[in-house]
């Protein structure tokens, strides 16, 4: 399955970096409350949404590298 991440989608997952697809997830969804900004909350939900639709293998193979 083709998950294509803006380059917003993959600074986001950059800054909540864990050791697992899970991890990365539970974090998003423990930040989400906080968010006052409804861009923000947005792309949050976006993201889970596309890693719960992708394996842990795929998430291992995604090349995460912050865009300047």
């Amino acid at each position: 399955m083709n998950h294509n991440f803006t380059v917003e989608e993959v600074n986001l997952i950059c800054v909540f970096a864990g050791e697992s697809r899970s991890e990365v997830i539970k974090d998003i969804e423990r930040a989400l409350p906080y968010l006052e900004d409804t861009y923000m909350e947005e792309l949050s939900i976006s993201v889970v949404r596309k890693l719960h639709d992708m394996t842990d293998e795929e998430f291992e193979w995604l090349e995460l590298a912050e865009a300047d």
